[in-house]
């Protein structure tokens, strides 16, 4: 009887370890840590900004400039305060970069912060794209931060409404800003908003400490989970809709 019961409970200690390691070990999308699922839910919610900024027609992005595009920001609910003319934000969003062969590589995560000008009045969350024309400015977030409309330039982007015309826009700025608002807002300029890297997140999703924007775009396979497969889709939609 003692041998059966022992036999059972080590049987159980089995099975117990061999769920938990699936569950952790799988896609990425089922790890334990807290920062995983924000890392997850944050790129669901990056799919979800995009549908919103491209159903707008006051706001949405030619698909031009997205297929021209070598790397885009999304930062999905940014939270703004502002009273007057000086506000604050905040946000944790994602970066893609294009592989050489044109394709979209994994993402990483990045945070905005510091002051801004330009919100003039409210609270508010706003659905942020950051459309960049080199690749080189985002995978240098690895090692430093970038300071928007210092370190690098950026304006806000030419609008599609649905004009042919659109499939002529070039890039006149290193970097054009989308948004989309849901509350009282006035305008927003992202001038002085630092991007940084965010490391806790990209070491809790990927399952790798000190894990750095060339490992997870040269040695990750892409797409690293069905969250990242999804919000690579919707964005090869939105390049094709000329």
């Amino acid at each position: 009887m003692k041998a059966l019961m022992k036999t059972l409970a080590v049987s159980a200690l089995l099975i117990a370890s061999t769920t938990m390691f699936a569950l952790s070990a799988g896609d990425g999308m089922y790890n334990d840590d807290d920062n995983a699922k924000k890392a997850n839910k944050t790129l669901h919610k990056s799919v979800i900004a995009m549908d919103h900024i491209m159903d707008d027609p006051d706001n949405s992005i030619p698909p031009s400039l997205i297929e021209q595009s070598e790397g885009i920001v999304i930062f999905p609910d940014a939270f703004k305060i502002a009273f007057g003319v000086v506000g604050g934000q905040g946000a944790r969003g994602i970066a893609l970069v294009r592989q050489y062969d044109g394709s979209w590589g994994n993402p990483f995560f990045v945070s905005l912060g510091e002051g801004s000008l330009g919100l003039q009045l409210g609270v508010q969350k706003t659905d942020i794209v950051l459309i960049f024309k080199d690749r080189d400015a985002i995978m240098d977030l690895g090692c430093t931060e970038i300071t928007l409309g210092s370190d690098i330039g950026v304006a806000a982007g030419p609008v599609s409404k649905g004009s042919s015309a659109t499939t002529d826009i070039k890039f006149d700025s290193e970097i054009y800003s989308y948004y989309s608002s849901k509350g009282l807002f006035a305008g927003v300029s992202f001038k002085g908003g630092v991007l940084t890297y965010n490391e806790s997140v990209n070491e809790s999703l990927y399952g790798k400490e000190d894990i750095n924007t060339d490992y997870i775009f040269h040695e990750i396979e892409t797409p690293y989970n069905d969250r990242i497969n999804d919000l690579i889709e919707v964005i090869e939609i939105y390049a094709n809709e000329n």
